[in-house]
Formats: structure tokens, C-alpha cells, sequence
């Protein structure tokens, strides 16, 4: 917490201004700093079994055909470009239509690998707290279509899912800087009615 931080600082150097502390934790933080999921993806081996083409089929009983493999493919490919390549192109969101229990919000949660690392809180795309909802997770559940389905119209839709990046400033920052996106949308519906009409 940042008052624990300022108050270590103001102890043991002697510097209490909240400029020179907030630089300070900046320029320490940027020295130190690490990607989590990175990391993680970078530690993997692949035993060299071919395991995303059949996740639908397998995980969900969804038929095996070209488009369930090549959905899941281009999703993973997503997930992953966007953590090397931040604000990459990516303007499609994978949507699980089924019966309630099947599993999809799961096998999302699942495809995350971490917990922290998946967010199905996302309610409505014009909430003014969705950059800090966003901040942190790979991937990003529509819950129910939710977000969606609280749109005022399709455009809104399509202009939230293909932007690259925010701009916004998180606490205790000065500034609104720019944040590429480093995650990709999901979403999870019971019924396909979830669309707004134009």
C-alpha cells in the first residue's frame, strides 16, 4: 500500500514529499518490473501433442468441425500475441452459447491458468470503473453477455471490442497515460437473444 510505502521512505531517508516519494516507488517500480503471465508462458514445454484443436469438442461437447477448431486456435493465438505485441489487432470475441452448468464461464476460467489472470466482472462497457476492471486480467468474461446486452447499440459493441488500447490514469498517478490491451474478451450466454437491436 502506497501510505506503508511513503512512510518507510519518509523513516528511513528522510524524504517525505509526496512528488519525491511517488518518483521514487515509479522509478523503483519500472526497475523491478516483471510480466507474470509472460513468465509463465515462457516456462512451458510442449511435449509436442497437439491439444487446441479438440478443447471444444473435448471440454464442452461441442461438435468437432473445422470451426470450433479454428475459433479455439485463433483465440489462443489472441490471448497470446496480445501479451507479446500489447494493443495487437484483435476485434473478435468468442462466445459459448449453452445450457446453464455446462461449463463455459469455467472453461474460460481454466484457459486463464491463474484466477487472477481471469475476470468475469465486466457488466457494462460505459462504466466509468471498466479500465480498472480490465487492469490485470488476460481474460475477460462477459458474463452472461451482460456488457452486451447493456449496450446502447451494436457500434458501441464492435468500437469497445476492436480498440487497441485506453487511455486512463490509475491511482496515484498524475497523468492519464496510454495502456494497450493485453487481454482478450470472452463471452457466455444461456441463450443467443443477447444482442442489442439496431
Amino acid at each position: 500500500d502506497m501510505y506503508q510505502i511513503q512512510r518507510y521512505i519518509e523513516t528511513n531517508y528522510g524524504i517525505s514529499s509526496d512528488k519525491a516519494v511517488s518518483k521514487a516507488v515509479s522509478i523503483a517500480a519500472s526497475e523491478k518490473s516483471y510480466h507474470p503471465i509472460r513468465e509463465f508462458l515462457e516456462s512451458l514445454q510442449w511435449d509436442g501433442k497437439s491439444r487446441i484443436a479438440n478443447l471444444l469438442p473435448r471440454f464442452l461437447g461441442a461438435d468437432d468441425n473445422e470451426y470450433t477448431r479454428e475459433i479455439m486456435r485463433l483465440l489462443m493465438l489472441a490471448a497470446v500475441h496480445r501479451i507479446y505485441e500489447p494493443g495487437c489487432k484483435f476485434e473478435i470475441m468468442v462466445c459459448l452459447v449453452g445450457g446453464q452448468g455446462a461449463g463455459k464461464s469455467t472453461f474460460f476460467r481454466f484457459l486463464a491458468v491463474n484466477d487472477d489472470w481471469f475476470t468475469d466482472d465486466l457488466k457494462r462497457m460505459d462504466d466509468e470503473n471498466v479500465y480498472s476492471k480490465m487492469q490485470g486480467h488476460w481474460i475477460i468474461e462477459m458474463s452472461e453477455m451482460l456488457a452486451t446486452v447493456n449496450a446502447k447499440s451494436i457500434e458501441d459493441i464492435k468500437s469497445f471490442l476492436s480498440r487497441q488500447k485506453e487511455t486512463y490514469r490509475i491511482p496515484y498517478q498524475t497523468y492519464a497515460e496510454d495502456r494497450p490491451r493485453q487481454c482478450i474478451f470472452v463471452g457466455t450466454s444461456n441463450n443467443l437473444d443477447f444482442l442489442p437491436l439496431d
